[in-house]
């Protein structure tokens, strides 16, 4: 759905995923695992969510099934034997309509050899040769082993081996929402959402400005079908709705308990995240909330709205971190 989605925004240059617009370019989109009356209704779809004239692809966009042709397959037999006959037709269409970019979605249904590092190796080298004597960008779609519960999943996970992967330019991975990011997203049904990460900042936490996220949504088509498809969706923002008074009356409250400063540790009773809770009328109790008011301790922390110091605790003779007033007050005339 993802790669249907950046197809047409490649292909119309609106911008719909990457919002800026450029030239139109010319993409072949091969699907090798659904037919072709799924595409067109796919296609339908993204374009009737994005409000995207149908004329706008008109010679732009090819999305072709293969299921059909029992020809098109890019490498098989134990051995990995090429097949060249193919090869050879790819670059003569590609040539002859001026294709700046090809996708093949997945490849696991373009090979008919074992998932093997060798076997990966050839393809992603001949595949890599095509691209550079067509001059086009070329997008692989792969999947990833069966993951146990619970785990993340990593770009090393990719099914046959790290060798596709050492011959690509570029590696994402796509992660599904789990179900505890879904509870701290304060979201319905986190099966609808994912994640888009290169293969450093995967394990990023999900908030994090390097993850981009998309929703699965639901679209009617003109023909009354009900199509999925994907758009852009923003981890929800901490601090929405939250004014620099509101960060000051926080500031204030904390600055009341100077002699008994609330915790830092939100294990604790005293847990400063409690008055912030109060204060700015979020319940302490619901995940989400819990969650954005963490975020928004750590960010007044990390700018001196509030600090953070040792003090003796009575109750163990050891010290414990507490949170006190700082010196940035977001109200003050000099913070503009």
């Amino acid at each position: 759905m993802l790669a249907l989605a950046e197809a047409i925004d490649i292909a119309t240059g609106k911008g719909i995923l990457t919002n800026y617009n450029r030239e139109p370019l010319r993409v072949l989109y091969y699907n090798a695992e659904d037919d072709q009356d799924v595409l067109n209704a796919r296609v339908s779809a993204l374009l009737t969510h994005y409000q995207i004239d149908q004329a706008d692809i008109v010679g732009n966009l090819y999305a072709v099934s293969g299921i059909t042709h029992d020809d098109f397959w890019l490498i098989g037999g134990q051995d990995g034997i090429i097949n060249e006959t193919l090869f050879a037709q790819l670059e003569t269409f590609i040539t002859n309509n001026k294709i700046d970019v090809v996708i093949f979605d997945p490849l696991q249904d373009l090979s008919r050899s074992p998932e093997t590092n060798e076997i990966f190796r050839a393809i992603g080298q001949r595949i890599r040769l095509m691209a550079k004597n067509t001059q086009t960008a070329l997008h692989l779609v792969h999947h990833t082993r069966k993951i146990q519960q619970g785990v993340t999943a990593s770009i090393d996970d990719a099914r046959g081996g790290s060798a596709l992967r050492g011959t690509s330019r570029f590696n994402r991975i796509l992660i599904s929402m789990s179900e505890d990011e879904g509870v701290k997203a304060g979201i319905e049904n986190h099966r609808f959402y994912f994640r888009i990460a290169d293969a450093e900042s995967n394990l990023a936490p999900p908030s994090a400005s390097v993850n981009q996220w998309f929703e699965k949504v639901s679209v009617i088509t003109p023909s009354g079908q009900a199509v999925g498809a994907v758009t852009k969706w923003q981890w929800p923002d901490a601090f929405d709705g939250i004014s620099k008074q509101d960060a000051s009356d926080v500031r204030t409250a904390i600055a009341a308990m100077a002699a008994n400063p609330p915790a830092q540790s939100a294990r604790s009773q005293s847990w400063a995240g409690y008055i912030i809770a109060e204060t700015l009328n979020i319940d302490p109790d619901d995940e989400a909330g819990k969650q954005r008011i963490k975020e928004m301790l750590n960010y007044w922390i990390k700018t001196d709205v509030l600090i953070v110091e040792e003090r003796p605790d009575s109750r163990n003779g050891r010290t414990k971190k507490v949170v006190i007033a700082g010196p940035n007050n977001p109200n003050s005339v000099s913070q503009g």
